[in-house]
């Protein structure tokens, strides 16, 4: 969906933008939530009979929404794993225990098995 802002109000041009700089008088004024709401969630909304809906409590955006979650915690669990990944290597070459006597190698690999059992959970 393609938007414009004019004078502190919002437009719909439908999926063609070139209709709005072609046909500027089609567009429609959106109504039922203000600009800076809109700005602050924009995914949250869609468009229904020229007015703005939040469909933020349906089924298909909770679902997305929980998706999107997965997926950056994927991510960061997949960071981390290179971060200890650097560490196991950095430990098989040095060695060392930390304070209460654990060698770090070990200490690594059990954070590295969590990790990727949330990750293969997720």
């Amino acid at each position: 969906m393609f938007y414009v802002i004019k004078d502190e109000k919002l437009y719909e041009f439908g999926d063609n933008v070139n209709q709005a700089w072609d046909y500027p008088e089609d567009a429609k004024e959106l109504t039922g939530v203000t600009l800076s709401e809109f700005y602050r969630n924009m995914d949250k909304y869609k468009v229904q009979d020229s007015k703005l809906v939040d469909v933020s409590q349906t089924e298909e955006y909770l679902a997305r929404s929980v998706q999107e979650q997965k997926s950056v915690r994927k991510q960061e669990i997949q960071n981390k794993l290179t971060e200890l990944d650097i560490k196991c290597i950095r430990a098989m070459r040095e060695g060392g225990n930390d304070e209460d006597g654990t060698p770090f190698i070990d200490k690594y690999q059990a954070e590295i098995i969590s990790l990727r059992e949330e990750y293969n959970s997720l």
